[in-house]
């Protein structure tokens, strides 16, 4: 190889890592900064349980292969108030190091901003149900549920006459943000058209029916089955299951929005407590209904639908967060797939280490291998 070809290829190698460096460091340095931040933030209210000396030096230990914890020993102080087991304590995955270093090895953030995108579904996810879109904004452009372009006024006018209608961001959208509910018996049409004027892009849907199972729990809002799946060895395992519930008349379910968790077993029926994201626990929703043993209807057929569903999306992510709905029938209706970022805190939460038994296999393939 002459120099000038060595030359070049330093340069393209360089080149590759400052746009690797631009496009998904950045993203990543981003969030793992505003996980640090809500942690801070959200600290004096949660339940903390500081380790023991004996704890410490053991979750020290078992990381040292791999990293250093030190500073993220305060996400064992709170999983330590929720670990029945305190032998399982080493294996969970604090928060910052799941974004940081797990997520990354297993997902491409810049691959997933684009195929992350709600407008989308009906084509992606042509062969499932899905909640039924009336209108998209597709950057600034206005289109009808077949991709037929309409202008604004035939858009705004198409949500009217469905009189309710859920409007969501399209894009880098989370935990329930930019989601807005308008019943136009009630709600101003000048203040959605203000909605539609302010983002980009836009999916507006019908409102939702969902099982009555689910609605005993809460009809306010549409709980949502969240699965996540790994997609390791030629072969999808789903390592976490759990159910997000509203509470109080919210819309939403979302734990940032003061819902509620609680994991599912593989017989399809919810485990003994549900918890908020700080931590605190209940045996009972609000509105009524005992967590143990609560039959969820459709859970097994959530489970054969990722499975199937996700080997379309491998060269984005192996590593993805499911959202489903159960509508009256007992089907599973997607609502969202998080490619990137998904969330650890909720499963861990609920069903401890979220890579259970294998953790030190994964953490091997994560710092010990090649992407």
């Amino acid at each position: 190889m002459s120099v000038k070809d060595i030359i070049t290829k330093v340069r393209i190698k360089s080149r590759d890592r400052l746009v690797s460096f631009c496009n998904e460091d950045l993203v990543r340095i981003s969030r793992i900064r505003h996980t640090y931040k809500e942690f801070r933030r959200c600290k004096p209210e949660m339940l903390l349980s500081p380790l023991q000396p004996d704890q410490r030096k053991e979750i020290l230990d078992f990381w040292k292969p791999y990293r250093n914890v030190e500073k993220e020993l305060q996400w064992f102080d709170f999983y330590n108030g929720l670990c029945p087991d305190k032998s399982l304590l080493k294996y969970y995955i604090p928060d910052v190091i799941f974004y940081s270093d797990v997520d990354r090895y297993f997902t491409y953030p810049t691959r997933s901003d684009y195929f992350d995108d709600k407008n989308m579904y009906d084509i992606y996810f042509h062969d499932v149900k899905k909640p039924r879109t009336i209108i998209r904004k597709i950057d600034g452009e206005y289109f009808d549920n077949e991709y037929l372009p309409i202008t604004f006024d035939q858009a705004v006018q198409l949500c009217v006459d469905a009189c309710q209608v859920v409007s969501k961001e399209a894009r880098m959208s989370s935990s329930g943000k930019g989601v807005r509910f308008f019943d136009f018996t009630l709600d101003s049409v000048e203040d959605f058209k203000r909605v539609l004027n302010r983002f980009k892009d836009i999916n507006v849907q019908h409102i939702l029916e969902q099982h009555e199972c689910l609605n005993k729990i809460h009809d306010k809002s549409i709980n949502t089955l969240r699965l996540m799946t790994l997609y390791l060895d030629g072969e999808v395992n789903i390592i976490s299951s759990v159910l997000r519930m509203g509470r109080d008349g919210a819309r939403v379910d979302n734990g940032s929005h003061g819902g509620i968790i609680c994991g599912i077993n593989e017989d399809e029926t919810l485990k003994e407590f549900a918890y908020n994201t700080r931590g605190y626990s209940w045996k009972q929703h609000p509105q009524g209904i005992t967590f143990k043993g609560y039959k969820i209807v459709g859970y097994k057929q959530c489970c054969e639908m990722v499975k199937r569903l996700a080997g379309r999306l491998l060269t984005t992510s192996r590593l993805i967060s499911w959202d489903f709905a159960i509508d009256p029938e007992g089907d599973p209706v997607l609502i969202e797939v998080n490619l990137t970022y998904g969330g650890v805190l909720v499963h861990q939460l609920c069903n401890g280490p979220i890579f259970g038994d294998r953790t030190e296999e994964i953490l091997n393939r994560v710092y010990h291998q090649s992407k």
